[in-house]
């Protein structure tokens, strides 16, 4: 694919380089543009910037700009029914997704499986046909779009798509690797301007603004993320997917007032996160360049006394070609350990009716990962989970 190394060190600057590439009617011009962000980070942020502010230049080359967030990927047809939505498709369009929509319920269909409709393709080629288009998308699936599939020809003179796989925290380095050849790929490494931290807070904002109440946490969640992911997320098995929004309330980051509202606000950012690209324990090589809160999380491969200020602390399995050995904890590695919240233990051994962490009076979560009593009538394994 044809890359461009751009070096805008702020979102204004990143929104005034591109702006140049979408205008550009030359016969050499790219049609698909392609912009991967800081290395992933705040892509999605550039883009909506474009799309919600766009300058009178770029206002006067199309006659319309689109926006289509689909970064939360549902399905090809739920893609094709915001793109009608955007173009104001008349009543009777958009009912032509509910009577499919039926007829897919009562056959079962599952949601992710359903493909756009042929005939509503026809109707949004009619209208962009007339009219020159920009269409700024977030795509949230696995896969680059044929957006003629959907009634969207780029070969009409005029249109342009910029877009994007990025946002929702999406920093697998894999995913860009499907951009194809036909598309100009932008992208920006470093920002000694910005920072990874600020270009986090940038993410984390835009995280925040699809769903109330979240707020400032989200950065704090995410950065939690990264962090422990960086200092080992290839030989401990955090199992995000089920436990992020455990451990966000858990170690304190995620407060809640009444009821259950923390347990809430976590379930909403868990669901806000692109959570799977962690499932394989991806570790974006930035991550350990980020400014985190000193000793507070830890992944430890040793069983060394843990630092008073811990509050989540995991312990790795010893390193081996096989199975792990057990190893033995000390009577006394918590005995600092009054803020200590989360803890994971992997194939350890220790007396469970007088575990070492027994004095841990602000633990919340507790995992345990193949681990034995020391009691000699007890000595099967266990692979718990204890709340």
């Amino acid at each position: 694919m044809p890359r461009q190394y751009i070096t805008p060190d702020t979102i204004e600057e990143a929104v005034q380089t591109i702006i140049p590439y979408l205008e550009d009617t030359s016969s050499t011009a790219h049609k698909a543009i392609y912009f991967d962000g800081w290395k992933g980070l705040a892509a999605s942020a550039v883009l909506r910037a474009i799309a919600k502010d766009p300058p009178p230049s770029l206002l006067n080359k199309f006659d319309k700009i689109v926006h289509v967030d689909c970064s939360r990927w549902k399905s090809r047809r739920a893609l094709q029914r915001t793109i009608a939505q955007e173009l104001k498709l008349p009543q009777r369009v958009m009912d032509m997704f509910d009577r499919q929509d039926e007829e897919d319920d009562f056959q079962g269909a599952d949601e992710g499986s359903r493909a756009e409709i042929q005939d509503v393709g026809a109707e949004i080629y009619q209208v962009v046909q007339q009219e020159k288009q920009l269409l700024v998308f977030h795509n949230g699936s696995g896969n680059t779009i044929d957006l003629n599939d959907f009634g969207i020809p780029l070969s009409v003179w005029g249109s342009r798509v910029l877009w994007t796989f990025r946002g929702r925290l999406r920093l697998s380095p894999g995913v860009s690797k499907k951009v194809d050849d036909s598309h100009l790929f932008l992208h920006r490494d470093w920002s000694p301007y910005l920072g990874w931290n600020y270009l986090l807070q940038i993410e984390a904002a835009e995280i925040a603004g699809y769903k109330d109440k979240l707020g400032e946490v989200s950065e704090e969640c995410c950065l939690y993320l990264l962090s422990l992911n960086s200092q080992g997320g290839n030989i401990m098995d955090y199992d995000w997917a089920t436990h992020a929004s455990n451990y966000w309330v858990c170690d304190g980051i995620i407060q809640g007032g009444h009821g259950d509202e923390a347990w809430e606000a976590a379930a909403a950012l868990h669901e806000q996160i692109c959570i799977e690209d962690y499932s394989s324990n991806t570790v974006p090589y930035f991550g350990d360049e980020l400014k985190t809160p000193s000793k507070r999380w830890i992944l430890s491969k040793e069983n060394s006394v843990v630092h008073p200020e811990s509050t989540s602390f995991f312990l790795a399995a010893v390193a081996s070609e096989s199975d792990p050995p057990l190893r033995s904890l000390p009577d006394d590695m918590f005995h600092k350990s009054d803020k200590l919240c989360v803890l994971k233990l992997c194939r350890c051994t220790f007396s469970f009716s007088s575990p070492p962490f027994r004095r841990c009076r602000s633990l919340r979560f507790l995992g345990l990962d193949g681990c034995q009593d020391l009691r000699p009538e007890e000595d099967e394994k266990q692979n718990i989970w204890i709340f």
